[in-house]
C-alpha cells in the first residue's frame, strides 16, 4: 500500500468540515501546550523562586483536570443551545485574563492570588482537542476512526511546537511574553473555533441535556462505560509526563540540558506520523487488540531506552530508543479516543472528550513527580520505572476492554 493511498481519507476530512476547519481547531489548541511550560518560566522568573513556579505550574493542571470535564458537560447539556459555542467565548474570555493576570503580575502580586490566577487559567483552559474529536463524533459518524487519528497527529504537533514557540519567544523577549502570545492566540483562534458552524449541534436535546436524576443517572452510567478508557488515559498521561522528565534528566546527566527537548521532540515526530498510518489498520483488528500491540511496542521502546542509559551515555542512542517507543504513543492515542468515541452515549462526546483529556493531565502530573523524584534521588536510568509502570497500565488496560467485549459478544454472559 503506498502512502498516498494509506494518506487519502483525510482529504475527506477537510472537503467534510471545510477548508479553514483544520487550520483553526489546530491554532485553537496550541495554548494548551504554550501555557503550562510557560506560567512555569515566568513565575519563577517573576518570583525568582522555582518552588512557587512548580506550584504554579501544578495550579494550571490541577485546574485544567477538572475544568475540562466540566466545560464539556456544559456544552453537551447546551446541545440544543448553542453547543460549545457560548462554553467556548465565554471559558476563552476568563481564560485571557486570567493569563495576562499571570503574565503582568508575576513579580508583584502576593503569591496567593497569583496561583489563584494560574488555577483560573487551568479550569478555563478551552478544551479543543476534545471539543474538536466530539464534533467529529456527531456530525460526522462514518469518518471518526480517521477523525481521531488526524486530532491525534495534530495534538502530538502541536505538543512539539507549542513548547518550543515558548522558549523562543521567552528567549527574544521575556517569560512573560510568551504567556501573552498564548493569550493572543486564545483572543483570536479560539473566538473562530467557536464560531466555525460545526460548533451548533442540531436536533433533540440528548441524554446530558436531562436534568435532576435523570442526568445524574446519564453521568453514572458514562463513567462506567468510560472506566477502562479513563485508566488508559491516566496511563498515556504517566508515560507523558515521565517521559519529559526522565529525558530532561538524561540530558542533564550528558551535559547537555537542552538537548531534552529534542529527545522529546523525537518522540513526538514519531508518534505523529504512525497516529496518522492508523486509518491502514483494517476494521477487524479490535480496538483492545490495536491497544495491546501499541503497549507491547512502548514497552519494548522503554526497555530499550533503560539498557541505552544503562550502557553507555550517548544521547545519540537515546534519542534511537525514545523514537521507538514513540512510535507506539500516536496509534495508543488513537486507539483510546476511539474507545471513548465508541462507548459515549449519543450527546455525551464532549464530556467523554474532556474526561481522557483530564486523565492524561492526572497522569502527567502523577508521571512528572514520580520520574523526578527518582530521577533526582537515583538517576534517570531509575526513572524508566514510571515509563514502565505507564506501559503496563496501558497494556491491562487492554486486556480489561478485550474481556469487555467478550462478555459484551452475542452469546457470552
Amino acid at each position: 500500500m503506498s502512502l498516498t493511498t494509506t494518506f487519502a481519507p483525510y482529504a475527506e476530512l477537510q472537503r467534510a468540515a471545510g477548508n479553514t476547519y483544520l487550520v483553526t481547531a489546530f491554532a485553537a489548541r496550541l495554548p494548551i501546550t504554550l501555557v503550562p511550560v510557560s506560567v512555569l518560566a515566568a513565575v519563577t522568573a517573576g518570583t525568582g523562586s522555582v518552588a512557587i513556579g512548580g506550584l504554579a505550574a501544578a495550579a494550571t493542571s490541577v485546574g485544567e483536570a477538572v475544568g475540562g470535564p466540566t466545560l464539556g458537560h456544559l456544552a453537551d447539556r447546551l446541545s440544543a443551545r448553542g453547543g460549545q459555542r457560548p462554553v467556548l467565548l465565554a471559558a476563552a474570555a476568563v481564560h485571557v485574563v486570567a493569563v495576562v493576570t499571570v503574565a503582568v503580575g508575576a513579580g508583584a502580586l502576593p503569591v496567593p492570588l497569583l496561583l489563584l490566577a494560574t488555577l483560573v487559567a487551568g479550569v478555563a483552559m478551552p478544551p479543543i482537542g476534545s471539543f474538536s474529536r466530539a464534533r467529529w463524533m456527531r456530525r460526522t459518524p462514518a469518518l471518526v476512526p480517521t477523525a481521531m487519528a488526524g486530532e491525534s497527529a495534530a495534538d502530538e504537533v502541536a505538543y512539539v511546537l507549542g513548547p518550543a514557540l515558548a522558549g523562543i519567544v521567552a528567549l527574544v523577549g521575556s517569560p512573560s511574553a510568551s504567556l501573552l502570545v498564548a493569550a493572543a492566540l486564545v483572543a483570536v483562534a479560539v473566538p473562530a473555533f467557536a464560531l466555525h458552524p460545526s460548533a451548533t449541534t442540531a436536533g433533540e436535546p440528548t441524554a446530558a441535556a436531562a436534568s435532576g436524576d435523570d442526568a445524574s443517572r446519564a453521568s453514572s452510567d458514562l463513567l462506567r462505560r468510560l472506566a477502562v478508557v479513563i485508566v488508559a488515559s491516566v496511563g498515556m498521561g504517566l508515560f507523558f509526563g515521565a517521559g519529559q522528565t526522565t529525558l530532561t534528566a538524561a540530558a542533564q546527566e550528558a551535559g547537555s540540558i537542552g538537548a531534552g527537548g529534542l529527545l522529546v521532540a523525537a518522540m513526538g515526530v514519531g508518534s505523529a506520523f504512525t497516529a496518522l498510518a492508523m486509518v491502514a489498520v483494517p476494521a477487524r483488528v479490535s480496538l483492545a487488540a490495536r491497544l495491546a500491540v501499541a503497549s507491547g511496542v512502548l514497552l519494548v521502546g522503554v526497555a530499550t531506552m533503560a539498557a541505552s542509559l544503562a550502557a553507555t551515555p550517548s544521547l545519540f542512542a537515546l534519542a534511537a530508543a525514545t523514537a521507538l517507543a514513540g512510535l507506539a504513543v500516536g496509534p495508543a492515542m488513537v486507539t483510546i479516543t476511539s474507545m471513548a468515541a465508541e462507548r459515549s452515549p449519543a450527546g455525551s462526546g464532549a464530556t467523554a472528550m474532556t474526561l481522557v483529556g483530564s486523565g492524561i493531565v492526572i497522569g502527567v502530573g502523577a508521571g512528572a513527580a514520580a520520574a523526578g523524584w527518582l530521577a533526582q534521588h537515583h538517576g534517570a536510568l531509575y526513572a524508566t520505572a514510571v515509563l514502565a509502570v505507564a506501559g503496563t497500565v496501558l497494556l491491562l488496560s487492554a486486556a480489561a476492554a478485550a474481556l469487555q467485549a467478550r462478555r459484551s459478544a452475542p452469546g457470552q454472559r
